[in-house]
């Protein structure tokens, strides 16, 4: 076997690009590329990452590099996968795929983002989303693919548990978005004065002014962010329906913080949610089952079924599963 590539789109705009470089593996906080790391592992064959738009060459090991591309239109840096694992974006992939028409062609997108028509799809053997809901959406539009629901994992090697004492009742974590629903308006008005909370992520000085009782991390490194769930009983996730499987619930299950998830939040419930992980409430039942749980977080035991059913490993062995059933 060559390896498996992996796709991944434009070099981020929104955020200085140094957030997303990284000279060791073992210190890299991106989930998709442990991912990719978690499948070379596992094949034990050579594999590349690519983004475009930039210029960035690291090699994390022998077998694993970090290529950022002007353009993937560039074919001199080719090495015919076995495997092409592209993460959403059309038609920047599309040359890369007819350069290898041999290999086995994932696409993976979330959201509730249109699924494009056959034509655009023709060349992939296995299409992941994140939720039923996209699942179905997805058979409707495409009944002759292979569709399948994707476990999205954490960056495991980062987010952990860690042993600290419980300064806050609950975590909240997120930029506050006005354009997408993150559920600070939700849930700050109704645990401001019952909790005491840490809030992490970028939040307006609206918010900060009017709930100045909650403790604010404005930005940290998100390798500081297991720190901030060990000091926390329980995590909540209010975001709308625009998120899709927000990496907030792997996240906090993996730092063995159990979650209280509105009904409202779309992900695969069934996959992520038991008595070990947390709840999923409705909003008139927010602050009851919130005052629950924070009474009884020693109850649940997150890590112990994320470690077992929804890690890097246990995601990357069931995306090669399907390959080698789909071949």
């Amino acid at each position: 076997m060559s390896g498996i590539l992996f796709l991944r789109g434009q070099v981020p705009q929104d955020r200085d690009p140094k957030q997303i470089m990284f000279d060791n593996i073992d210190e890299c906080d991106d989930m998709w590329t442990q991912l990719c790391w978690n499948m070379i592992k596992e094949m034990r064959v050579s594999g590349e990452l690519w983004y475009w738009g930039g210029h960035r060459f690291v090699k994390y090991s022998d077998n694993f590099t970090d290529r950022w591309l002007p353009s993937f239109s560039d074919g001199s840096h080719d090495f015919n996968p076995d495997i092409i694992f592209a993460r959403g974006g059309f038609p920047n992939y599309d040359v890369v795929l007819k350069r290898n028409p041999d290999a086995f062609k994932i696409y993976y997108g979330a959201g509730f983002r249109r699924i494009p028509g056959k034509k655009q799809f023709r060349d992939f053997d296995l299409i992941l989303v994140d939720t039923p809901k996209q699942l179905a959406k997805a058979k409707a539009s495409l009944p002759d693919h292979n569709i399948q629901l994707l476990i999205k994992p954490a960056a495991d090697n980062i987010f952990k548990p860690i042993d600290d004492d419980k300064c806050f009742d609950v975590i909240m974590v997120g930029n506050y978005n006005k354009g997408v629903n993150k559920g600070h308006d939700f849930a700050f008005p109704l645990i401001h004065k019952r909790h005491k909370v840490i809030a992490v992520g970028k939040i307006p000085k609206s918010l900060l002014n009017q709930y100045k009782r909650i403790t604010y991390k404005q930005w940290i490194p998100r390798k500081d962010i297991p720190k901030c769930y060990a000091q926390a009983k329980v995590a909540i996730v209010c975001c709308g329906k625009e998120d899709s499987c927000p990496r907030v619930i792997p996240e906090a299950l993996a730092c063995n913080c159990p979650i209280l998830v509105l009904d409202r939040v779309n992900f695969w419930k069934d996959k992520y949610m038991n008595g070990q992980t947390g709840r999923v409430t409705s909003k008139e039942d927010f602050v009851s089952e919130l005052r629950r749980m924070v009474k009884r977080y020693e109850d649940f035991s997150p890590h112990s079924f994320y470690e077992d059913n929804l890690s890097l490993k246990a995601s990357s062995k069931m995306i090669l599963d399907l390959v080698n059933a789909s071949k």
